[in-house]
């Protein structure tokens, strides 16, 4: 049971957190898991990402070879991380920030999640919480209630409550959203 999770955007938006915080859970499950986080020069507003890798086995190596989640936060990250996805990779992107995803046969589920973020907290540094409860959703990897209990251990002090209320927002955010043709969304926004 291997799992490889990437989660990209722009420096500010939570998604170092969010690999954090699975990696954690995957470790509370008894599971194998690192997280290697990449920041490029300019790290509030650049591109970063983080790659979760999740084992039962010994991880001998720390690197992603076939993303099985990937969830992308802004078109400068998704030029430079949308790499060794494979066919069926579950790809989650904000359409609203990400335009032109290209040609390939993944499905997309296009979610606002930074406008859900902002609707359901008011502030998007819940927008980590959001996307862990979409990763959660639409995977099998780690379950609802280990991710709570990682989110109600590991929240600062005073924030457990909205990272909470983000988190549900993100899981039922995915209700009715129907997944899009990765060659066909780069069309609509065309």
């Amino acid at each position: 049971m291997r799992s490889e999770i990437r989660f990209a955007g722009v420096g500010g938006q939570g998604n170092i957190l969010a690999g954090e915080w699975v990696a954690l859970a995957a470790h509370n499950m008894g599971l194998n898991a690192l997280q290697s986080p990449t920041y490029t020069a300019q790290v509030r507003g650049g591109p970063t990402t983080v790659d979760v890798l999740i084992d039962k086995e010994p991880l001998g190596y720390p690197r992603l070879t076939s993303i099985d989640f990937f969830l992308c936060l802004a078109q400068g990250a998704w030029k430079l991380f949308a790499t060794q996805l494979r066919d069926d990779t579950v790809v989650v992107v904000d359409p609203n920030l990400v335009k032109n995803v290209g040609q390939g046969p993944q499905m997309v589920y296009p979610i606002p999640i930074i406008q859900i973020t902002k609707q359901a907290v008011e502030k998007p540094v819940f927008t980590s919480a959001v996307s862990l409860g979409i990763f959660c959703r639409l995977t099998n990897v780690i379950p609802r209630d280990n991710m709570i209990h990682t989110i109600e251990q590991n929240a600062p002090a005073g924030t457990v409550e909205k990272n909470l209320l983000a988190f549900n927002t993100g899981w039922e955010s995915v209700e009715g959203v129907i997944p899009v043709p990765r060659n066909e969304l780069s069309v609509q926004n065309a």
